[in-house]
């Protein structure tokens, strides 16, 4: 072999091997952040566009159902949005509310139901012609008791077998006033005309709390009604008195 064939069948050095390193190094540290950053912003712009499509569905549905038909619907709105703080005699407004436990009854119970049940057929019906992918219901379980850092959004999933869960809260207008859906780890709340977003892993749904924690668990400001608003765990009956609700 010439000495010439000798030099053609050299490889690499270990100088040049750790700069060809280096330089791998380097266009990851860039690289890598870019891709995590776009792959989040697409995860959490995919969730937003899910709860934006609940919210019209929703709203469609009751539309057609409440408004359309000029029916006797107050059955549906047996749900107590406290507006103020206080022990007693406490403004607050009639409101309804759909939960994953709706979504639930509707895919296991076919068939007819009264009160506020209707309704939730109605929604649920519209939701499921909304999406044509497939929503785990899971258990019958209301999601409004996964409320703390502890008992949060990630363990109901586990716990109910489920892959998403649903809190919504609609108003005698037919529009939603505030909208929890959380799945893939991200928790999108839809409230005062805003979406905001919940990455973190002790993600829980507000439950009986004031609604300012909407949004100081996602650090930002709240607006200072939201310090009296909650959404209580109570019904009005059919007596007009007022019982437990989950």
């Amino acid at each position: 072999m010439t000495k010439k064939n000798k030099l053609n069948n050299k490889g690499f050095t270990l100088v040049e091997l750790v700069v060809v390193i280096a330089i791998i190094g380097i266009l990851s540290m860039i690289i890598v952040p870019s891709v995590i950053s776009y792959v989040r912003k697409a995860r959490v712009a995919a969730a937003i566009a899910d709860t934006r499509t609940i919210k019209a569905s929703i709203e469609s549905s009751l539309t057609d159902e409440l408004l359309l038909t000029n029916e006797d619907k107050t059955a549906a709105f047996n749900k107590v949005l406290y507006l103020e703080q206080g022990t007693q005699n406490r403004k607050y407004e009639r409101v309804g509310a759909f939960t994953s436990y709706s979504w639930n009854v509707y895919k296991t119970n076919p068939g007819k139901s009264s009160g506020s049940q209707a309704i939730d057929r109605v929604i649920a019906a519209g939701l499921d012609a909304t999406f044509s992918e497939s929503w785990k219901t899971g258990k019958r379980v209301n999601p409004l008791k996964y409320n703390t850092d502890s008992n949060n959004c990630s363990k109901y999933l586990k716990d109910n077998n489920t892959n998403f869960g649903l809190v919504v809260v609609y108003n005698t207008s037919c529009e939603v006033r505030m909208i929890q859906l959380y799945r893939a780890n991200i928790l999108v709340t839809y409230v005062n005309g805003e979406y905001i977003v919940n990455l973190d892993s002790k993600a829980h749904f507000i439950g009986t709390g004031t609604w300012d924690k909407i949004y100081t668990d996602s650090k930002k400001k709240s607006p200072d009604s939201f310090y009296n608003i909650n959404l209580s765990n109570k019904q009005i009956g059919t007596d007009g008195k007022m019982g437990g609700w989950y």
